[in-house]
């Protein structure tokens, strides 16, 4: 979600950038649209948090004992992880009601 608002206020910044120096041939609106530019690379460089969650881990994967509430979805997610890469993926826990680790 957050690379949306990174891409809409980057757009928004070379666009009026662009026109403020058009009409005023301004500085600072090379300075915004410049910045619009580094927004909008932001909003493509920068990943998500984790991957979406998955019903069943891929194979090779290894459960890593971690289990948490993910805060938009409101689902018991548990944390699985690749021993070769360090790749982890996130998947639907299948006993919700089980306790996360820590508790």
């Amino acid at each position: 979600m957050r690379n949306r608002w990174l891409l809409l206020f980057g757009g928004v910044f070379v666009v009026v950038g662009a026109i403020m120096y058009v009409l005023a041939a301004t500085l600072p609106g090379l300075y915004l649209a410049g910045m619009g530019v580094v927004l909008i690379a932001a909003g493509f460089l920068v990943g998500p948090r984790y991957s979406r969650e998955l019903t069943a881990p891929p194979a090779g994967y290894a459960f890593t004992g971690e289990r948490f509430v993910d805060p938009t979805t409101k689902h018991t997610v548990e944390v699985w992880q690749h021993p070769q890469s360090g790749q982890r993926a996130y998947v639907l826990a299948e006993d919700p009601t089980r306790p996360t680790r820590g508790s």
